[in-house]
């Protein structure tokens, strides 16, 4: 073969990329009942078991109650040649990341990983590993929880390296409810904070991509002392630092702070537990922010755009 039909160049071209970071999805394995999401199209070798091929619709939710939401579907086939093989695309359905998906491969549902090979749209050029565990057995199926790890690489000078990154979080993980926005964020307007023993809750104002404004929250509960920061036409926020540690039973943020260009704010809470900090780089600024809350906010992480 000659030596000019297939290349393989080193490259030192800088990296930069977003990390997906997905827990506590819940994917429904329902090939029983009413509704079944799957359907056999051909039938198995009676003597070996093989070549029997199913197609799949799983609906994965971000929650187990009543209240839980589709965020998205693993559309695809699985075959059976020793093991269930799954082939599949995982298409998000969820605001912020719509239309945007996953390609999945891997073997049977209900333990062990299945590898990222690839994505379209916010997770493009994506790959990681989805660990699966099952969660719960129902008459017409199983619930198996998924954590999603991966990395969407962006070449440095591309046009997706505009795209905003996520950051985090920090606190308690397992505790609250996932909390997050449903547009992509730009520009932070202002945050109010209730704090008092402990970060209550958190809410804020942003613009997203097309100048439309958006509120979020507040995350977390009633309680607390409300302060609300009102970020002028040249202020922005660079850096989100804090606490989180035990409060009533829960790892929770316990104090934040936010530096901008401008002026400091805060410490707000109480200066208790593990520190956190997240300065950004000069040529960006934090625009939103995602977490878990319950009672309480027990986790904050932070999209970052390029200035």
């Amino acid at each position: 073969m000659s030596a000019s039909k297939l290349q393989f160049t080193p490259c030192s071209t800088p990296i930069q990329g977003n990390e997906i970071n997905f827990s506590k999805l819940y994917l429904h394995h329902t090939p029983a009942g009413p509704r079944p999401n799957q359907s056999g199209v051909t039938s198995t070798n009676k003597e070996t078991g093989l070549g029997s091929l199913v197609v799949n619709n799983w609906q994965v939710y971000d929650g187990i109650g009543c209240d839980a939401k589709v965020v998205a579907h693993a559309q695809g086939l699985h075959v059976y040649a020793g093991n269930w093989h799954n082939s599949f695309t995982l298409v998000f359905e969820d605001e912020r990341f719509k239309g945007s998906t996953l390609e999945v491969m891997g073997i049977v549902v209900e333990q062990g990983e299945w590898a990222i090979v690839g994505g379209t749209g916010q997770f493009a050029m994506a790959n990681g590993v989805i660990f699966k565990k099952f969660h719960e057995q129902k008459k017409e199926g199983n619930i198996m929880e998924l954590t999603i790890k991966g990395f969407c690489p962006v070449l440095k000078g591309s046009p997706s390296q505009g795209l905003v990154t996520k950051i985090g979080p920090w606190g308690g993980i397992d505790g609250g409810r996932a909390q997050d926005i449903t547009a992509t964020p730009k520009r932070l307007e202002s945050i109010t904070i209730h704090s008092g023993w402990t970060i209550d809750s958190i809410s804020f104002i942003y613009f997203d991509q097309a100048g439309e404004k958006h509120r979020a929250g507040p995350w977390g509960g009633p309680g607390g002392d409300p302060c609300t920061i009102e970020f002028g036409s040249s202020e922005f926020l660079k850096e989100v630092s804090g606490t989180f540690g035990p409060y009533e039973g829960w790892k929770v943020i316990r104090s934040i702070k936010f530096v901008t260009n401008k002026k400091t704010y805060g410490p707000f809470g109480r200066q208790e537990g593990t520190p956190f900090s997240v300065p950004v780089q000069n040529n960006s600024t934090i625009v939103g922010f995602f977490g878990r809350s319950g009672k309480y906010l027990d986790t904050v992480g932070i999209y970052v755009h390029p200035r």
